[in-house]
């Protein structure tokens, strides 16, 4: 049986979660979309445990979408990768990517790490960071749209997870 507090615990735990997308979000939508560099290569990241799988996007054949999104776009129209967002009215809120997909009864969401700087969010109680090919990669401090890809870019998914 649920305690009053434990119950309480949980609600807490699913408001912070959501302020913490929702503000996210909100930052974005204040932001221009993400510059894609015309040349070079990026690559696509998506790790669930130990099932770490990458993909490169020749940056020259992207169709003039705009931001990280683009890279999942290009994926999808290969059918080397699909994805799934919803609209949030700022931008795709992914809910899957590969093999990699939220389970928000489980505290489990997509993540998004980059290796652009100016697009990374180091400072905030939020950031967080990973290790790929000896690179650390920072969490996001903007949305799909609005990380740019400059040749070499490295953006990564995995699962952000967020204990009740």
């Amino acid at each position: 049986m649920k305690t009053a507090k434990s119950v309480m615990r949980r609600v807490v735990g699913i408001a912070l979660v959501l302020c913490v997308i929702f503000s996210m979000l909100m930052a974005t939508s204040c932001k221009k979309t993400g510059d894609v560099a015309d040349s070079g290569s990026a690559t696509v990241v998506v790790a669930v445990g130990s099932d770490v799988r990458s993909y490169t996007v020749p940056l020259d054949e992207l169709d003039g979408t705009v931001g990280a999104i683009a890279l999942l776009d290009y994926l999808k129209g290969k059918g080397e990768l699909d994805y799934t967002s919803v609209d949030s009215g700022y931008g795709p809120y992914l809910t899957a990517v590969g093999h990699l997909s939220e389970k928000p009864s489980e505290g489990v969401y997509v993540g998004i790490w980059t290796s652009v700087e100016s697009d990374q969010d180091r400072e905030s109680i939020y950031a967080t960071s990973v290790e790929y090919n000896g690179n650390t990669l920072y969490s996001t401090a903007v949305g799909m749209q609005e990380i740019n890809v400059p040749d070499g870019a490295i953006i990564y998914f995995g699962e952000l997870v967020y204990s009740y």
